[in-house]
């Protein structure tokens, strides 16, 4: 019965926390009327996306966005016999904010990441697609935020 009972209260404990998403849409007083996209290319694609889920179709504050982002994979270090063993891949994204009033930001946003090589070029290669995906995630972590400030 004690069992029971503890399971119980911690379970109510826990459910009415009061937990909500920090960056949903509905939350968001922003609503993205137009992405353009500079470049057609698989990184700008996949940040219009990311960015068309924030966007919430009530807020009044109504912006347009152009996007150019772009990747770059560098040689850090290398071996005594002259092979890449550290590479560092880098996401720059370039964006200009209009807003309603035709009031244009421009904003730079860069992270990068430092990893080793693997001598399987497919492990090598999917760790860099999942090292991407992080990247994405932070810039767009860090360009919600500042357009939540707008």
């Amino acid at each position: 019965m004690k069992k029971i009972t503890l399971t119980l209260i911690l379970f109510l404990m826990l459910t009415n926390c009061g937990y909500k998403a920090l960056y949903s849409n509905k939350n968001l007083n922003l609503n993205i009327i137009k992405i353009e996209k500079i470049k057609k290319n698989k990184l700008n694609l996949t940040i219009e996306k990311r960015l068309n889920n924030f966007s919430n179709k009530q807020a009044l504050n109504k912006i347009s966005l152009k996007i150019d982002a772009e990747k770059e994979i560098k040689v850090v270090s290398k071996n005594m016999q002259g092979n890449p063993s550290r590479y560092q891949m880098i996401i720059k994204l370039n964006i200009d904010v209009i807003d309603d009033q035709n009031k244009k930001i421009n904003k730079n946003i860069t992270q990068d990441f430092s990893y080793n090589t693997n001598s399987n070029r497919f492990t090598l290669s999917q760790y860099e697609i999942e090292i991407e995906e992080v990247l994405i995630n932070k810039i767009i972590d860090e360009l919600i935020k500042d357009l939540s400030k707008l």
